[in-house]
């Protein structure tokens, strides 16, 4: 079972408060306040949008493992820190990982169809005017899986790789009991 992060989102608190205007003057940023509360910060390397908050707080997503999240934060809070602004130490900030998006691909063809009648009538959605894809809830671990006929699936609302791991073994063992 090979799962593959598509997209992991995080949050942080760096500070109390921040000042997004100055932020947004000292190092080149956008920051459209009547558009959206929250500062644009991007970062390169790894390739991860950052969003920062009048509150203090960090919100990290596009990244493409843990890693990167960590590294993002790490790279705000040093040009941050650089600019003269001042934060809390980076090695008392804690990472929440908020939401990861995994893949993972079955290995054959799937009837949705079928599926909707097979699988758990209150835990699944299959609307094919509306979304390609069959929507299956699992409530533990809390996720949503997004299946096609394709095969491919899309696994979101886990907090980690193990209840990534632990929800796409919980769809095969229900796509494995299709006639």
């Amino acid at each position: 079972m090979t799962n593959k992060i598509v997209n992991v989102v995080a949050s942080t608190q760096l500070t109390d408060t921040l000042d997004l205007y100055d932020i947004a003057d000292i190092l080149d940023k956008d920051y459209e306040a009547e558009q959206f509360p929250g500062l644009t910060y991007r970062v390169e390397d790894p390739k991860v949008c950052v969003l920062l908050f009048r509150s203090g707080k960090a919100v990290a997503t596009g990244a493409k493992s843990v890693d990167d999240i960590h590294a993002a934060f790490s790279k705000v809070h040093s040009e941050l820190t650089e600019a003269g602004f001042t934060l809390w130490e980076e090695k008392d900030i804690d990472v929440d990982i908020q939401n990861l998006v995994v893949t993972h691909n079955y290995g054959s063809k799937l009837d949705l169809s079928e599926l909707i009648i097979t699988m758990p009538f209150d835990k699944t959605e299959y609307e094919p005017e509306v979304f390609p894809g069959l929507i299956y809830r699992i409530d533990d671990p809390k996720s949503v899986c997004l299946v096609f006929s394709s095969g491919k699936c899309v696994i979101t609302g886990c907090k980690s790789m193990e209840e990534a791991d632990e929800a796409t073994q919980h769809l095969i063992e229900e796509l494995n009991l299709l006639p």
